[in-house]
């Protein structure tokens, strides 16, 4: 074997090796995202059971709760998030579990790269379920439109790229991820954005999935 050989192999090696670094390094952030997502499901479970329970003789006699304290989602009613909710649509406020901004004529933001919704499925006998969202994201000029990945319960249900404009998202939840019918619903944010940083709002905020509606069918 040449000099030139032992200096393409060596080469080769070390190039590996560095794939290999990054791959491990890779695999370590992802179980660490899946670690903090996890402990996110596990304290809103908690506090939403806690909130409940405390709040159970000032209930809002309108709402119909679960037994572990989530708000039904009725059937074929779609959520409006918009913050002029009108007489006789549900009250978005209370599908909004964590990690939400304030809401807004049009809709709310999520804060920071994790958000989460809860609700209980109205009548649910077994089978699959269609969830249907509308979203968006804060796009500037040269953003990459971003990835959100959705799970249900700490099932996975996909990644899905945002726009700057809405688009409705259907979700299949499977029997498995669904239990007893209720439904904690997070997102993951790839590249959640403040629009100060672009210059083109003073908005301090970091914005995260744009969230318009919320349905079940």
């Amino acid at each position: 074997m040449t000099d030139t050989d032992d200096s393409n192999a060596a080469s080769t090696q070390a190039a590996l090796a560095a794939r290999m670094d990054a791959i491990e390094a890779r695999m370590a952030d992802t179980s660490s995202q899946l670690d903090q997502v996890q402990h996110l499901v596990e304290l809103v479970l908690a506090e939403t059971l806690a909130r409940r329970l405390d709040n159970a003789a000032e209930a809002d006699p309108a709402h119909i709760w679960s037994a572990a304290g989530f708000p039904v989602l009725p059937r074929n009613t779609p959520v409006q998030f918009r913050s002029d909710t009108r007489e006789g649509e549900p009250d978005p406020e209370v599908y909004l579990a964590s990690g939400w901004h304030k809401r807004e004529p049009w809709g709310v933001w999520g804060s920071d790269a994790v958000h989460a919704l809860r609700f209980a499925l109205d009548r649910w006998q077994g089978g699959y379920v269609t969830v249907s969202l509308s979203l968006f994201c804060f796009l500037a000029d040269g953003m990459e439109r971003p990835h959100v990945d959705i799970s249900a319960n700490g099932y996975f249900l996909g990644s899905h790229r945002l726009d700057a404009k809405p688009r409705i998202i259907r979700l299949r939840l499977p029997p498995s991820c669904i239990g007893d019918g209720d439904i904690l619903l997070q997102f993951q944010h790839e590249a959640p954005v403040s629009p100060v940083t672009h210059g083109i709002a003073v908005d301090p905020r970091v914005l995260g999935v744009g969230l318009v509606m919320l349905s079940a069918g």
